[in-house]
């Protein structure tokens, strides 16, 4: 393999290496959120706070905006 197609492989391959640990960190923030998420949810739930009329708005919302987010992170 010439040293010029060996260069751009070993560019690739730490771009790649790059990008994979960004996904990673970005999938640690989301399940961090959730879980953040779900505390708040159950602290309300524990207080007494009526969720369903929080939910019943934001959930396609929240739903189609994790989806996006997976499908930028994938």
């Amino acid at each position: 393999m010439s040293a010029q197609l060996q260069q751009q492989q070993n560019d690739l391959q730490a771009l790649l290496i790059e990008e994979t640990q960004k996904v990673r960190t970005l999938q640690m923030e989301v399940a961090a959120k959730e879980s953040e998420l779900e505390y708040l949810a159950q602290k309300m739930a524990l207080n007494g706070v009526d969720t369903s009329s929080i939910h019943s708005g934001n959930e396609l919302e929240l739903d189609d905006s994790l989806l996006g987010l997976l499908y930028v992170i994938l």
